[in-house]
């Protein structure tokens, strides 16, 4: 089975263990792939939700420390943009924030400065990059599953366009377009918008990308590293499934350097519905879904309300058994 126990930041930066771990049988099916509960994770969680969607359209990807190993390095990042900020005529007035957003605040010189330490950090990360342990296994699985694949990430278009150029040579699938749309630090929404869309935490780019998609937020999975960003943003959107990856059970910093709340509902927006180590986790966990999913569409169930869970009727006319337990909060 896989555990974890994932940890947050507070408003001050320290690490919060929410001890929330789960347990997921290797042999159950896909509608009990529920969290153990404690008494901290029901004091965060709402009642009868699914980990994952049971007919998931598609899944978005963040792309550093999710579909590429970690490579950027966040801790220089903040020090060299805050010394940029601290030196310059309005920074040196503002209050510390994210280094993604602070320099379009600053004057022209400041700004121009903070671009170049994005460009020396990013292609640095770029040399470096490999791709994510089973990455290529999953994003094949979902194609091949007819699953849509996006990439929403606060790196640059190019970045990410170098990024899909490794997975298809690593998936030999050179003519097939496995990431679509793509939405980076500066994709606009519209070629005539002035500004691109808004970063994580802000749910912009996923509302975006489910738009394009012509679905529902519940009806796609968000993966991602970061508590902060990524989960806040999926929770925000309304993700079918907010899905937290930490490679070897461990959290590495991908802190930009926001301040964030640590009152329940904030805590919440940062809780993944589901925690693994690893891509082949996930798939293993989606497999499980689209076999539920299959199994689901022929099988006929009577109506329950008792201990074991309650039955619930989807518009495509089929029904699954949601367990009684099930709950949002790893």
């Amino acid at each position: 089975c896989f555990t974890s126990s994932p940890t947050i930041r507070n408003s001050v930066g320290n690490t919060v263990g929410l001890d929330n771990g789960y347990s997921v049988n290797e042999d159950a099916p896909a509608n009990q792939l529920i969290p153990e509960l404690n008494d901290a994770s029901r004091s965060i969680s709402n009642d009868n939700e699914q980990l994952l969607p049971l007919s998931p359209v598609g899944v978005i990807f963040d792309m550093d420390g999710t579909l590429i190993k970690h490579s950027i390095n966040f801790a220089e990042m903040r020090q060299r943009i805050y010394e940029v900020v601290d030196a310059d005529p309005i920074g040196k007035d503002l209050e510390k924030d994210c280094v993604l957003e602070m320099p379009q605040r600053l004057t022209e010189e400041g700004q121009r400065q903070c671009h170049e330490i994005f460009a020396d950090i990013e292609q640095r990360a770029i040399l470096d990059m490999q791709l994510q342990e089973g990455g290529a296994e999953l994003v094949q699985f979902l194609i091949e599953s007819g699953l849509k694949t996006a990439v929403l990430t606060r790196n640059m278009e190019k970045n990410v366009a170098h990024m899909m150029e490794m997975y298809k040579n690593e998936m030999r699938m050179n003519d097939v377009t496995i990431f679509e749309p793509i939405v980076a630090r500066n994709t606009k929404a519209n070629p005539e918008d002035e500004k691109p869309l808004k970063s994580k935490p802000d749910p912009a780019g996923i509302l975006h990308i489910c738009k394009i998609w012509g679905c529902e937020p519940s009806d796609v999975i968000f993966v991602g590293d970061s508590a902060n960003d990524d989960m806040s943003a999926a929770n925000r959107a309304g993700c079918g499934g907010a899905v937290l990856l930490q490679p070897g059970g461990c959290q590495l910093d991908t802190d930009s350097g926001y301040a964030v709340g640590d009152s329940e509902s904030e805590i919440m927006e940062r809780t993944p519905s589901l925690c693994v180590e690893s891509l082949s986790d996930l798939k293993f966990c989606i497999e499980a879904v689209l076999k539920e999913q299959e199994k689901s569409n022929t099988a006929q169930f009577d109506k329950s309300d008792g201990e074991d869970g309650y039955v619930y009727s989807s518009d495509k006319g089929f029904s699954v058994t949601i367990p009684s337990i099930g709950v949002k909060g790893v």
